[in-house]
């Protein structure tokens, strides 16, 4: 195993474990800013696709797209932009 996998790990299970934890607190609360966080996702994404399309510019909207623009917010879109531009450059 690499070290950066390592570390992708390790802020995976961080991440799990305090949405876990707030979700046990209060879990009423966790779910709606799950579902919250979801919404906002697909609204970034949404908004993207179309200011992007007049810069040949697609990212498709999955869930792994969704959970990552949705939990980051616009540094997550920005950070999905990047890498898809650098896949595919």
């Amino acid at each position: 195993m690499h070290v950066s996998s390592v570390w992708l790990w390790c802020g995976a299970v961080v991440l799990g474990a305090l949405i876990l934890s707030q979700f046990f607190q209060k879990p009423s609360r966790a779910l709606l800013w799950m579902l919250r966080s979801l919404l906002v996702g697909c609204v970034l994404l949404a908004a993207f696709d179309i200011i992007g399309r007049s810069f040949d510019l697609h990212l498709p909207i999955n869930p792994i797209t969704v959970l990552a623009s949705g939990f980051l917010g616009l540094p997550g879109l920005a950070a999905l932009v990047v890498l898809h531009l650098w896949v595919l450059a």
